[in-house]
């Protein structure tokens, strides 16, 4: 189809987060506008999320989306979307459908897509009237694909897979970790990134730390993010005499490159989607613990590209840190970061994320004309 797409985003997250669906969606737009499509990112007013989006050169929309069917914000966006002659909505939260979404039922949206970076529905009366909004879903792995078809309700095409992809950087400098959080020199190094947030699963990794305390190794943990538990995990780590050992390091910029100085990634995660540390720490070439969680063992292969452990486990966790302390330097662990590089290369490009996503709106959009 030689026609270029109107596209319009809507995501209603408060306006201090950032997390991979934010990110996924700056990449997705930016990745689209470089294709010629005109593109809008829409959001909290001030927000994380549109100031990132501005300095990546995106055409931004402060639309302040608080409560479920406001009437005067369904208007109020009813009126933009006629007025910018959208083809293609795509939705981040629940709420931006019970507002932004039928909106743009009201102004006749060709195209109204809801984007799960995690499994957000369930099998509920108010989960099937918000799907019935829209004509498709978008989602990052087979695990929630499969969970929405379980539903006696779920039209079997309703949901669409389109994994996140990745720009393959070129050489990336790892930080001196060591010295700017004072990391003794004699210690492995393991990272964790995310919001801190129970579904990240960072209380799990504090006591695994403190249950391995002088038990293996030496070694420090440095947890980089910011959220609500941030004040919990404080005393967690304060209670468990672990100051020295585990580190709040706050939000990270530049997070490339203290996962690149680390020993080993970890993410312990409750839920997840197709996690973006771990995609993006595959690519840079480090060896990645991970638990079992919805998209992770389709990134990734067991003791392959990685170490696979059971979710919500404690002592998994535990089991897996002391595999790869006491295995530190084997060939086995040196080349999971050879084949989990090789792994993106292959199956996780931005390219190819942006070549799906593409055909998959003028799809929709070609089906909507018929």
């Amino acid at each position: 189809m030689d026609k270029k797409l109107n596209i319009f985003f809507s995501n209603s997250i408060s306006a201090h987060k950032w997390g991979g669906g934010e990110k996924w969606m700056i990449t997705a737009a930016c990745g689209l506008q470089e294709r010629g499509h005109r593109v809008t990112l829409s959001g909290k007013a001030n927000s994380i999320l549109l100031n990132k989006a501005e300095e990546a050169g995106l055409n931004i929309l402060p639309l302040n989306i608080y409560a479920d069917y406001s009437p005067f914000k369904i208007w109020h966006t009813k009126r933009i979307l006629k007025r910018e002659k959208v083809d293609v909505i795509l939705l981040n939260l629940n709420k931006d459908i019970r507002v932004a979404g039928i909106a743009a039922r009201l102004a006749k949206v060709p195209v109204i897509i809801a984007r799960n970076g995690i499994q957000l529905f369930s099998d509920k009366w108010k989960h099937k009237k918000t799907i019935g909004l829209v004509d498709g879903i978008i989602t990052n792995s087979e695990s929630i694909r499969t969970a929405y078809n379980r539903f006696p309700w779920m039209a079997q095409d309703k949901t669409t897979v389109i994994y996140n992809g990745l720009k393959m950087n070129g050489a990336v400098k790892p930080a001196d970790v060591y010295t700017i959080w004072n990391v003794p020199k004699d210690h492995l190094v393991f990272v964790a990134a995310g919001r801190l947030t129970s579904q990240k699963g960072f209380d799990l990794l504090i006591e695994a730390a403190n249950r391995m305390n002088g038990m293996a190794r030496p070694f420090t943990l440095l947890i980089a993010g910011m959220g609500k538990d941030r004040k919990a995990l404080e005393k967690q780590i304060r209670e468990s005499n672990l100051n020295g050992r585990v580190k709040l390091i706050g939000f990270q910029n530049n997070l490339s490159t203290i996962l690149k100085a680390a020993d080993y990634v970890i993410m312990p995660s409750r839920q997840e989607g197709m996690p973006n540390v771990v995609m993006e720490s595959m690519a840079l070439g480090k060896p990645i613990l991970a638990a079992n969680v919805n998209g992770v063992p389709e990134l990734m292969d067991h003791r392959k590209t990685g170490y696979i452990f059971k979710p919500m486990n404690v002592d998994a966790i535990c089991e897996a840190m002391h595999f790869v302390l006491n295995q530190h330097g084997s060939d086995e662990i040196s080349n999971w970061g050879i084949a989990a590089k090789e792994q993106v290369a292959d199956h996780f490009t931005l390219d190819t994320m942006i070549d799906r996503l593409e055909s998959y709106f003028y799809e929709q959009y070609g089906q909507s004309h018929r």
